[in-house]
């Protein structure tokens, strides 16, 4: 059933997630702030009210794409649905029609909140549509990781056609990132992208409909009834400690991506031309991380290769910058530090990989380990719940850093246009926050991670109960 062209079909529908969170970790932050000249504030609050949406909207999908009923199958109509709508959500983003700091406080909370939703609608079923693709251990690791590796390509196709295109150097703007006018055809490019991965998956995956699990006779679910559900996923132990985990570490994370662009063209006083390389080298590293995923997955853990990967990823973010703290990292700007930059790129981004799969695979087993406890398959829910932690990276921790931008009097406007025009105090202050102080992050994260206890052998033995629970002949009368 699970064919090769149904596989790749499945894990191209990974590419829209990939487009949008890039353009949103990499770019939305830095276009309203330092571009557009909305305060830090502004824009963070902005960004937090959205995500704070997407605490409901994300477990709600879940369950209604749970219990829906349709010759379509339970996630493939939701999936179709959504494709135009978040392509033109992410368009006008970035193509404001108004001006004013207010004005624009306003569009870029709307319409990130259009954004979301329509994320939303798409996503949760995606992700749940994965987990019910096969219930081997090792398989799902497979699926998850080569899922991914299509996420991370969105990220690559973002930085590179970003900086190598729409935002090259040129006499107006030596740093292309800060001209205005590039913004609107680069988001057209990416809205296209992402509504042909989403056409592609569902289309590409609609032969499965007839051998998905379905849904069970009865009403729709209705708000209370998606809270009795989402009770019940946190009644779950491994459960609430898988979530903690990834959200203590999923904004810090995101904080870091989200200050990224601040740190190389300001702190490490990258060149145009040298930024995108050290983008680059982490989402292409990622891909790499992805792909020996699997391979990792046989020989250690879900749980131990997940805390390694994050522990590498912390190391990784903070060593560059207590090395140029200390005095013994080479010059600004020089091509020693560009090289040095990418090296530890590369390093993070494989380590960030194990930490994205394994939290993929391991909401999987979750989902079984529930179904034996309660007799529900609420993939739904469970993936809702990935799906607000997921996007929690992006808005909790861009809006993190809209914060501590206003907080360190971080200056915009367009007379900012080198380190040359920001105090040597206000640097140092963004790089102690966005390097060793979000890599502190992994102490509280492995305080709770140490809890989640589901492993391989467990595993096994709840899909042996399960299959004789559902071999056992319905009762009579």
């Amino acid at each position: 059933m699970l064919t090769p062209a149904i596989k790749f079909s499945y894990w191209f529908g990974q590419l829209a997630e990939g487009l949008k969170n890039s353009v949103f970790s990499i770019f939305l932050l830095f276009y309203f702030n330092q571009v557009l000249g909305v305060s830090g504030t502004l824009c963070g609050l902005a960004l937090m009210i959205a995500t704070s949406i997407d605490a409901v909207t994300d477990p709600l999908m879940g369950s209604i794409s749970d219990h829906w009923q349709s010759t379509r199958g339970r996630r493939h109509p939701f999936m179709f649905a959504s494709a135009l709508p978040l392509a033109l959500s992410v368009y006008f983003l970035f193509n404001p029609m108004v001006t004013g700091e207010t004005a624009l406080f306003f569009w870029l909370l709307v319409f990130t909140v259009l954004t979301r939703l329509s994320m939303t609608l798409y996503h949760v079923p995606h992700l749940a549509l994965g987990a019910e693709l096969t219930q081997d251990f090792d398989e799902r690791t497979s699926i998850a990781a080569f899922r991914m590796v299509f996420g991370a390509s969105g990220w690559l196709l973002v930085a590179g056609l970003g900086f190598g295109y729409f935002f090259a150097a040129s006499d107006a703007y030596p740093n292309g990132q800060l001209n205005p006018a590039a913004y609107p055809p680069f988001a057209a490019v990416i809205a296209l992208g992402i509504f042909v991965s989403i056409v592609v998956t569902s289309y590409g995956t609609r032969s499965l409909i007839p051998h998905l699990p379905k849904a069970a006779p009865g009403p729709l679910r209705g708000v209370r009834d998606v809270f009795i559900e989402t009770r019940e996923a946190f009644s779950n132990q491994s459960f609430r400690y898988l979530v903690a985990s990834f959200i203590l570490i999923s904004v810090p994370v995101g904080m870091s991506i989200a200050l990224s662009l601040y740190l190389n063209t300001f702190y490490w006083q990258l060149s145009p031309g040298q930024v995108p390389l050290v983008l680059l080298a982490q989402f292409l590293s990622t891909l790499i991380g992805y792909a020996l995923a699997p391979i990792l997955g046989r020989f250690l853990d879900k749980k131990r290769t997940l805390i390694a990967g994050v522990l590498v990823w912390a190391l990784a973010t903070a060593t560059p910058y207590l090395l140029s703290f200390a005095g013994i990292f080479p010059d600004l700007g020089s091509q020693g530090v560009l090289l040095l930059l990418i090296t530890f790129a590369v390093i993070a981004g494989m380590g960030i990989a194990q930490l994205v799969v394994a939290i993929n695979s391991m909401m999987a087993d979750i989902a079984d380990e529930h179904e034996l406890t309660t007799g529900k398959r609420n993939e739904g829910i469970f993936f809702g719940a990935f799906a607000f932690m997921n996007k929690a990276a992006t808005g909790i921790g861009s809006g993190f850093g809209g914060a501590v931008l206003d907080l360190i009097d971080w200056p915009t406007g367009e007379h900012i246009k080198t380190a040359a025009d920001v105090s040597s105090d206000t640097l140092l202050s963004l790089a102690m926050i966005g390097g060793p102080t979000v890599a502190l992050a992994f102490i509280p994260f492995y305080g709770f991670i140490r809890h989640y206890n589901l492993d391989r052998q467990r595993l096994g033995q709840i899909q042996m109960e399960i299959k004789a629970l559902r071999s056992k002949p319905a009762p009579v009368g």
